[in-house]
């Protein structure tokens, strides 16, 4: 969990992040926010979005197992959602699955993304963060950036830059994949989808470095040991 702080007339640009209220909850339904243990948390404490009331879901289909991971006997919803109240109004910020978790720290993957928009002519929505597992385990951060230089110096830069702001921002270093414009995988919603753009990364739809490939296929094996896509 981390703390959601107003910001002021005195921050940077780039030390505010602009979230927006999605509403209380409908009549008859509650909202809590969680951390891991399942405590309810305080306003602008962030955690676990979760959600009770007549229109939640009695379960999957035929997945009962599923059904438990996410449904508790009371009726509670965990909505995979991490986010955040403020006098009882919901703010989401992101999915639990996007969480980066490394060397024990929680980073945001927007952090990461936000601190390199504008890097070499990044443009919003240029750039993808997540983990991925190595075959002992560890964590390993990938930013994949849709990249529009052709120059090999430029290119290289866009690297370094890149790496410089994963260290800022999150303290990490991170593998920086150059990718075609256009390439990163969008929901249906338009937004950015991550889990696909690690699978994809993970598949080698994006040409990495030479000295990357090992995580990538490490990481692969481990995937697809495991019975994933």
């Amino acid at each position: 969990t981390g703390q959601a702080k107003p910001g002021t007339d005195d921050d940077g640009e780039n030390a505010v992040r602009p979230f927006a209220f999605c509403g209380g909850p409908m009549p008859g339904h509650k909202l809590a926010i969680r951390d891991d243990h399942g405590n309810d948390l305080p306003d602008r404490l962030i955690g676990r979005v979760y959600i009770w009331g007549p229109s939640v879901m009695n379960g999957y289909f035929g997945d009962p197992a599923a059904t438990k991971n996410v449904l508790s006997k009371t009726g509670w919803l965990d909505t995979g959602d991490m986010g955040y109240t403020v006098a009882g109004k919901l703010v989401i910020t992101g999915r639990g699955k996007d969480l980066i978790i490394c060397n024990g720290r929680n980073i945001w993957p927007q952090d990461i993304e936000w601190a390199v928009e504008g890097l070499g002519g990044i443009k919003r929505g240029d750039a993808a963060a997540f983990s991925v597992e190595d075959k002992d385990g560890a964590e390993g951060v990938v930013v994949v950036v849709q990249c529009r230089a052709t120059e090999t110096e430029a290119r290289s830069q866009l690297m370094r830059e890149v790496r410089a702001a994963a260290r800022l921002v999150a303290g990490v270093d991170c593998t920086v994949v150059l990718a075609q414009p256009r390439s990163l995988p969008m929901t249906s919603s338009g937004k950015l989808s991550r889990t696909a753009a690690r699978e994809n990364y993970l598949a080698g739809r994006y040409d990495a470095p030479e000295a990357d490939m090992g995580l990538r296929h490490a990481a692969y094996s481990t995937l697809t040991a495991a019975g994933g896509d």
